[in-house]
């Protein structure tokens, strides 16, 4: 198979995304806000104001789990990846970027959750970064940038669950965008369920095995 010429060590790109993802994963507090009350000794309208705040309180767990189970899935990808080319790192640096935006469009998400505009900017995100994410596995499979000892059953393999999980992420991504309320339970629970998985996968093999 063809190879390319390593365009900087692996260990350096890593580092990048654990950085970024540390950032971004910070930033999405930065949007919730202490009410300012009145009465500052009444309770119920301390309920009553968080409680207008909910959306922007949900928003940020559930999009604390989208990022979580994103860099999850780019650790386990990036653990099979023996070393990068040009494309591999363009390929990385789009996907941080659609990254360090998603603190952004979850905000929006927070205080305009039934603006279609909203999620109009949200789901998009959510693909690019899915597809940034399918698209590195792939390429570093066709150049033979793949660590060998991996073996090409298990590559094909992860090709294949990569591209049913991005196909289930679209599915869930259209449906919301036509406000099926019930969807958004539905990609709540898929995020936990995948966070679950991947920790399970992390405590049977090793936290350096790629998954």
């Amino acid at each position: 198979m063809p190879t390319s010429v390593p365009i900087l060590p692996k260990a350096r790109l890593e580092a990048l995304v654990d950085g970024v993802f540390a950032i971004a994963m910070t930033i999405l507090v930065l949007e919730l806000k202490v009410p300012d009350l009145a009465t500052r000794r009444d309770p119920g309208e301390l309920f009553r104001r968080l409680g207008d705040g909910l959306p922007t309180l949900l928003a940020y767990f559930f999009s604390f789990g989208m990022l979580a189970a994103f860099w999850l899935w780019h650790h386990r990808l990036a653990a099979k990846v023996s070393r990068l080319d040009r494309t591999l790192v363009a390929l990385s640096l789009c996907f941080l970027c659609l990254v360090s935006f998603f603190p952004f469009a979850a905000a929006l998400l927070g205080r305009y959750p039934m603006n279609p505009a909203s999620l109009a900017i949200y789901m998009p995100a959510v693909m690019g970064i899915l597809l940034c994410q399918v698209s590195f596995f792939a390429h570093a499979r066709r150049r033979g940038l793949v660590d060998p000892a991996v073996g090409e059953a298990e590559a094909l393999g992860v090709h294949r669950r990569n591209l049913k999980g991005g196909l289930i992420f679209a599915l869930w991504a259209s449906l919301s965008l036509i406000r099926v309320g019930w969807v958004w339970v539905l990609g709540a629970l898929g995020v936990a369920g995948v966070l679950a998985l991947e920790f399970r996968r992390s405590r049977s093999r090793g936290p350096d095995s790629g998954g």
